[in-house]
């Protein structure tokens, strides 16, 4: 039930992406917003009310200080909006709902890649089609460390593999480990909406989380997982 209610937001929040808009500075640190994040964020607010009246709402724009509780909905309109506002297709819309105390669906939809993944109890899904993650050899590993101060930490895990690509969106990275494109992703700053509908989709694709307080990664395997804990320790924003 609340995968299809997701699948269904996102689509609906596809078509309102489509329009035109405005970019706004949202700080001193070259953060960007447009109105489309917020006419996005406000829609899906007004649906998840009407549907799930009882449940709390976790989001970027207009609930940022939220607690993530036992049955809520966790929503990032567009994340990467600056690849978003720049005309670059890396960016996505994400939602997760967690029921019970715990995460029970998430969907992150890709418009300009074509790509809508999801996830349930089930499994984790690409446009229909189920998806896991791929292992190789840790030299091989193609991996992404997401944030604004991640570039110092790439040398040190370059160490182990070589292979690192800079996306701009945490959903297209995770997104990227559930369908086996990466093999390991992580990000060290606590924005449920960045990382919750990513993390849930990699899980149940089969990839080794950690969700902790300053740490939220996702990889092929747990020696990988290690490596990226290990050397970006010092990562902070």
């Amino acid at each position: 039930m609340e995968t299809e209610f997701l699948k269904q937001l996102a689509k609906e929040a596809e078509q309102i992406s489509q329009k035109n808009f405005d970019v706004y500075q949202k700080d001193d640190k070259g953060d960007l917003v447009t109105t489309l994040d917020k006419e996005i964020e406000k829609y899906l607010i007004e649906q998840i009310i009407q549907n799930y009246p009882g449940f709390d709402i976790v989001s970027e724009e207009f609930n940022a200080d939220g607690k993530v509780t036992d049955n809520c909905f966790i929503i990032d309109p567009i994340d990467g909006t600056i690849n978003f506002a720049n005309g670059i297709p890396l960016w996505g819309i994400q939602i997760a709902c967690r029921k019970n105390g715990e995460t029970v669906a998430s969907v992150i939809n890709l418009p300009k890649l074509g790509e809508l993944y999801y996830a349930d109890k089930t499994g984790a899904y690409l446009n229909g089609q189920k998806i896991s993650i791929r292992e190789v050899p840790i030299k091989n590993a193609v991996y992404c460390v997401i944030g604004r101060n991640a570039s110092g930490v790439i040398p040190k895990v370059r160490a182990y593999s070589r292979n690192h690509r800079s996306l701009g969106a945490l959903c297209v990275a995770l997104a990227f480990v559930a369908s086996g494109r990466l093999h390991g992703a992580n990000f060290r700053v606590n924005t449920p909406w960045d990382y919750e509908p990513g993390l849930f989709l990699c899980k149940m694709a089969g990839a080794v989380t950690k969700n902790i307080d300053g740490f939220h990664a996702a990889a092929m395997n747990q020696e990988f997982l290690d490596i990226l804990e290990k050397e970006t320790a010092f990562y902070a924003q």
